[in-house]
């Protein structure tokens, strides 16, 4: 990392959390919370794709004053410290954008296109058409996914699940990218964030802003129309409700994993912490608190989904469910993690500095991976540019630019590459067809609708 982009003299401050002492610290509080998330996961109705949200947020605040702060008021000279607060929010919310589709009510193929269909341009487009504070807060706040699934993934869980799972590691390698085993990954990056937990003991205000983050609705739907030339409308159905459920899901997930080791452990946590009380380590916000602040558009969990997560609780974990079981973290795990987010930090920080210089290059990588996949080298990124390939052709290709017709028709130029599509010979023929049709399409360089989109938040610096 360039230090000369740093207030004279000073070192980097890093974050707690990426301090190798502060893994040190609490290793048998830090082993038995890590044991216990999966009775989390059974007993909250989120997707399987629930995880790693607060080591995204923590990203955030670890860049805020030191990266972010500066280049907001470089831009937004007149913002004040209300102002900027509002914006973090707006941070927080850019930060997991790019999963917000894995959510209930929301569509994995709006997360599928951000994670490997022009993952860099789309971020691109946001800071480029960024109006006020908020939206670009809420851009730069994108970035610091882009950082955080690269170097996170590539260094980190991509190398941590093969140790936790040798089975995995016969199979695959050193290395088990997330197709390879979903369960796995998302077992171990939920093992991170309880991690984060007990390094940083998040005080409620903490938690509380986290939860609280905003998405700013004008610029993503600008951005993403430019990106893919679809209406965001047409992908993810009812926005409000995605967000305000995403929100509502990480209300109530850390806070069950952090009830569990306080009653299991608190003694322990005593002796680390001696003030420490329940009250004081643990977070808890009402369903009523939650409505009063952020209203009541979200998704609640069916009679079904109460009744299979109260049976789940009740089944022992043998047979075909002792995959459900989480395998205690190894000090080479942990290092792992550390040398990620370290990695993680330091990568954000070099891009906002590249922002702020005007020289921002970011590859279209594949975020699962932290390097570009071609055709046929990951099976989910073939699937998202044939679907992609397919909602256009839908619409006749009506919203897509030159710059979308480029991608694709790069992307399907190998004839004699191993497509995910080609195993179903329907499925490659209607992309062949709709290559053909998409050859002959006449496009524009920018979206067709994009002037019909709402500018501004509201009053702004």
């Amino acid at each position: 990392m360039d230090r000369s982009v740093l207030s004279p003299g000073a070192e980097p401050k890093r974050h707690p959390l990426s301090r190798v002492r502060g893994i040190k610290r609490l290793p048998s509080l830090v082993r038995l919370i890590l044991v216990f998330p999966i009775a989390v996961l059974l007993a909250v109705p989120a997707p399987v794709y629930a995880y790693a949200v607060l080591s995204h947020e923590a990203i955030i605040d670890a860049a805020w004053e030191t990266h972010i702060k500066p280049l907001l008021l470089k831009r937004f000279p007149q913002a004040t410290e209300e102002d900027l607060s509002r914006a973090q929010a707006y941070a927080y919310g850019g930060a997991i954008i790019q999963d917000m589709g894995y959510y209930p009510y929301g569509s994995p193929f709006f997360s599928d296109l951000t994670h490997y269909v022009r993952s860099g341009d789309f971020i691109q487009a946001l800071l480029r058409d960024a109006q006020d504070l908020n939206q670009y807060a809420f851009a730069v706040g994108s970035l610091s996914h882009y950082a955080a699934d690269n170097a996170g993934h590539r260094l980190g869980t991509n190398r941590a699940v093969p140790v936790l799972y040798p089975g995995l590691r016969k199979k695959f390698g050193d290395s088990v990218a997330f197709e390879d085993n979903r369960l796995a990954h998302v077992k171990t990056e939920f093992g991170f964030d309880v991690l984060q937990i007990a390094r940083e003991r998040y005080a409620p205000d903490s938690y509380h802003d986290f939860i609280g983050f905003e998405v700013s609705r004008p610029v993503l739907e600008r951005a993403f129309l430019e990106t893919y030339g679809l209406e965001l409308k047409d992908v993810l159905v009812s926005e409000e409700k995605v967000l305000n459920s995403y929100r509502r899901d990480v209300s109530k997930l850390i806070p069950k994993a952090t009830r569990i080791a306080w009653h299991l452990k608190k003694d322990e946590i005593k002796d680390d912490i001696p003030d420490a009380t329940k009250k004081r380590f643990l977070f808890n916000l009402s369903r009523t608190n939650y409505e009063r602040e952020w209203g009541k558009d979200y998704r609640k969990p069916s009679p079904g989904e109460r009744f299979l997560a109260f049976l789940f609780k009740l089944i022992p974990k043998f047979g075909p469910l002792k995959i459900l079981q989480f395998r205690t973290p190894t000090p080479q795990t942990e290092q792992m993690f550390e040398a990620s987010f370290n990695a993680t930090l330091d990568r954000y920080r070099e891009l906002l500095t590249e922002v702020r210089e005007g020289r921002l290059d970011l590859p279209n990588n594949n975020f699962d991976i932290g390097d570009k996949t071609g055709p046929g080298k990951y099976r989910l990124n073939d699937e998202a540019h044939a679907e992609l390939l397919d909602k256009l052709s839908e619409n006749k290709f009506v919203d897509a630019t030159s710059e979308v017709k480029a991608e694709l028709l790069r992307f399907f130029a190998e004839p004699d590459a191993p497509y995910a599509m080609k195993r179903n010979a329907k499925a490659w023929t209607k992309v062949q067809t709709q290559l053909q049709q998409l050859k002959s399409a006449q496009v524009t360089a920018t979206p067709a609708n994009s002037a019909q989109l709402t500018t501004a938040e509201g009053p702004n610096p």
